[in-house]
């Protein structure tokens, strides 16, 4: 049961994130739902596939119902969302953290090990948010240099060591998702951003 609300939580949380992104590129209502729906079930539907399970969306369509109705609401209520990315990350940022533990606890259920649990937490943490980027035409938040897959990476470290330390499956989901979200709200909040190379361009330009 918990596992189930979770996964709600998540797939609402990674649709209003899709639907707002619609919303400040100017898409018409088609496209703030494709990029809600998109971005709710496309991590879980790469992980599913991988696995080799039956589309989750499949067995259970409130996944998609879910999110064709929370696009509908933020497309209503556009002008409340439409002034600020806040909104936008933060709801980003929970439906990160909550699809990283669904992500592991899947994985785990399949026996995959350590190295099966932190791929398929990433792929469905961020792989509907890559995809939701793409179609609005921006460079994946994944690919900067933003706290956002290594956030899903930690999560997913954390959900293994809470199994490993025998604690229990819901201890481990509620681990992994809270320290995903405080993570990637903290990076947030004060701007923490990973190291990325430099570029010499002082000397070519003097050089033109």
């Amino acid at each position: 049961m918990i596992l189930q609300l979770l996964d709600y939580l998540g797939t609402t949380a990674f649709a209003v994130s899709g639907a707002l992104k619609g919303v400040r590129k100017g898409l018409d209502a088609f496209g703030i739902a494709v990029l809600a729906l998109v971005t709710a079930i496309g991590g879980g539907t790469i992980r599913d596939a991988l696995l080799d399970n039956r589309l989750f969306w499949l067995e259970d369509p409130t996944y998609v119902l879910l999110s064709v109705v929370t696009a509908g609401a933020v497309f209503l209520l556009y002008r409340l969302f439409a002034r600020t990315e806040r909104p936008l990350l933060l709801f980003d940022a929970i439906g990160l953290g909550v699809f990283t533990a669904i992500g592991a606890m899947k994985a785990q259920q399949a026996d995959t090990g350590l190295v099966g649990i932190v791929t398929m937490a990433c792929l469905t943490g961020v792989g509907g948010g890559l995809l939701r980027d793409l179609l609005a035409g921006d460079v994946p938040v994944v690919l900067r240099e933003e706290i956002y897959a290594s956030a899903s990476i930690l999560g997913a470290l954390a959900f293994w060591a809470v199994l490993r330390i025998g604690a229990g499956d819901t201890a481990a989901i509620c681990v992994s998702a809270g320290l995903t979200i405080i993570l990637r709200v903290l990076s947030i909040i004060f701007g923490w951003r990973l190291p990325r190379g430099e570029v010499e361009t002082a000397g070519a330009e003097e050089s033109e």
